[in-house]
């Protein structure tokens, strides 16, 4: 048992003497007895060294975490911010002798308030993602494998039927058949419980890792929990993959009985009783996308405070006659940008991201707020209609009409919802039909506009001047006001949820930290920022599209 774990204290052993340690060292990875515990807290090179009960250490004890560089065999002590990985003293000379200074930070300053970052719930999440994987294709083995019981039953009542009619005749001819039936449904069998086999035993070990995940977030030090993310997910990107392998040629076999067509009419001719047949279909093993790329699980960024973040412009254009701010932006992964032109041309257009006019997409009226729906379509809102629009950006006549209760302002999609803006009413929720699935009854007077993420909203609420973030049920969690935001309008979120924001008197482009307790301005007047409205920030690309004065668009790179 956990519990019953003995460990000695390391500085006692080095005296000859024996005492049982009652705490753990983190850092040091040794024990120490009570009184040894005192001296090590209060030595200057271990005072910030974190110490955990023997109980706590028990828990944890199983969970390998290589605090070493695999390379040089030295202490990763440090930490490459542009590369996103962790590395020794050794390492810096050799493979990052590129990378700025405040590019490369203590392991300390990184791993701080591991436990709370993204990437340990995404990795729960992985890990959740994975295993129903397996329970799907364990179900799917489960279902074939009755299938087949089913057939053989089948099949038996098929073959016994018609040797009643066949009589003594048969008799030999239904014996072999049987014996065939046998050998058949053995090896289908026998394939189904060995994939069957395989996967129960991925789905245990990813219950373990699942536990291990629990219990490092439980009792581990940041920096074991910092250091364990990245390996944890490894480990289940190894598993992911296997699934991959293992399913990708996997058949379900089926039986079915070919029965000879004139066994009936022409016995003396017939030589066989039948033949066993296995129906090999696709295996109806469709993984749910675990989302374990590690290009995206990006487990620092989210702890990066939003001041070392920049933008690098990559483009400015003009928009084909406007003469006001355009007032809302989406660019597509196929870096296609569809502007809204509410204020000016009164048109809904398509650039490329040279800043090159593609085409004008019909309207008939003049639309102001826009989401992307999937990778061609979008939704648009009207201000001065009581309806949006859901439009195929590759197919004018494909465009659904929603109505809605009066007139809709800003507009927002996720996991197969749209969030809209409607006057007198709130936050409406709503599907793809235009069914109401919830309202969140707050004051939108003064909200323009919103954006949200798989857990929370945000809008703007030029009243007080500020952003709100509340959850899905519309409880506050936040609320940033400054200067910065004055008049605040076009609004954004990035994969960290950290929140852009445009204010539009201002003539500020801010980022608010994920937390609400902190901001940077990125742009300002001196940018030539003026009265901005429109801003989109893709997730895929890192890029913002800004409006960022009358008639002219910005593309920037962020970092």
């Amino acid at each position: 048992m956990a519990s019953e774990l003995t460990i000695s204290c390391g500085s006692c052993r080095f005296k000859n003497i024996t005492n049982n340690a009652k705490k753990w060292c983190t850092i040091c990875k040794e024990g120490f007895c009570g009184e040894c515990e005192q001296s090590h807290k209060f030595k200057n090179i271990s005072i910030n060294h974190k110490m955990i009960s023997i109980e706590d250490y028990s828990q944890v004890q199983d969970i390998t975490i290589n605090l070493n560089c695999e390379i040089h065999g030295k202490k990763l002590d440090l930490y490459c911010k542009q590369h996103d990985i962790a590395v020794c003293v050794v390492c810096i000379p050799y493979e990052h002798k590129m990378c700025s200074s405040s590019d490369v930070i203590s392991i300390e300053e990184a791993s701080k308030n591991a436990k709370q970052s993204t990437a340990l719930s995404d990795l729960e999440r992985t890990i959740s993602r994975t295993l129903d994987n397996v329970k799907h294709c364990i179900n799917d083995q489960e279902i074939a494998l009755k299938d087949v019981e089913k057939d053989e039953r089948t099949i038996k009542k098929t073959i016994s039927d018609t040797r009643m009619n066949l009589k003594n005749y048969l008799d030999e001819l239904e014996r072999k058949l049987l014996l065939n039936l046998k050998s058949t449904h053995l090896s289908c069998k026998t394939k189904n419980i060995e994939i069957l086999h395989q996967l129960k035993q991925k789905e245990k070990e990813l219950k373990k890792l699942r536990e291990q995940t629990l219990q490092m977030k439980c009792f581990a030090s940041d920096l074991q929990v910092f250091l364990g993310t990245y390996q944890l997910n490894k480990t289940i990107i190894d598993n992911f993959r296997f699934l991959k392998e293992e399913i990708r040629d996997c058949t379900n076999n089926r039986m079915e009985l070919d029965l000879h067509h004139v066994i009936s009419s022409l016995i003396k001719e017939v030589r066989q009783f039948g033949e066993i047949k296995v129906i090999e279909t696709k295996a109806s093993l469709q993984l749910k996308d675990a989302k374990i790329d590690q290009a995206q699980i990006q487990i620092n960024k989210s702890m990066q405070n939003v001041r070392n973040i920049s933008l690098q412009l990559k483009q400015k254009f003009d928009i084909k006659g406007s003469k006001e701010p355009i007032t809302g932006c989406v660019i597509f992964s196929d870096d296609r940008i569809i502007i809204t032109d509410g204020d000016g041309s009164g048109k809904l257009m398509e650039y490329n991201n040279s800043g090159k006019h593609i085409r004008n997409i019909p309207v008939y009226d003049k639309p102001y707020y826009l989401t992307a729906v999937d990778t061609d379509r979008i939704a648009v809102t009207y201000p001065s209609s009581k309806y949006l629009e859901i439009i195929n950006t590759k197919n004018d006549n494909e465009r659904k009409k929603v109505l809605c209760s009066n007139i809709c302002r800003g507009i927002s999609y996720q996991d197969q919802k749209l969030y809209v803006i409607i006057y007198q009413k709130g936050i409406v929720v709503m599907d793809l039909d235009g069914e109401t699935l919830n309202t969140i009854h707050i004051d939108v007077l003064s909200v323009l506009n919103i954006t949200t993420t798989s857990d929370r909203i945000y809008y703007t609420n030029r009243s007080n001047n500020a952003v709100h973030c509340c959850s899905m049920a519309g409880q506050e969690i936040w609320v940033f006001s400054d200067r910065s935001t004055s008049f605040p309008s076009g609004i954004s979120v990035d994969n960290n949820q950290n929140v852009f924001v445009v204010g539009q008197y201002s003539n500020y482009l801010t980022l608010i930290q994920h937390d609400g307790k902190d901001s940077k301005v990125l742009l300002t007047d001196q940018d030539d920022i003026h009265h901005p409205k429109a801003l989109f920030y893709s997730k895929e690309k890192n890029i913002i599209c800004l409006g960022y004065k009358a008639g002219s668009v910005a593309l920037y790179q962020a970092s």
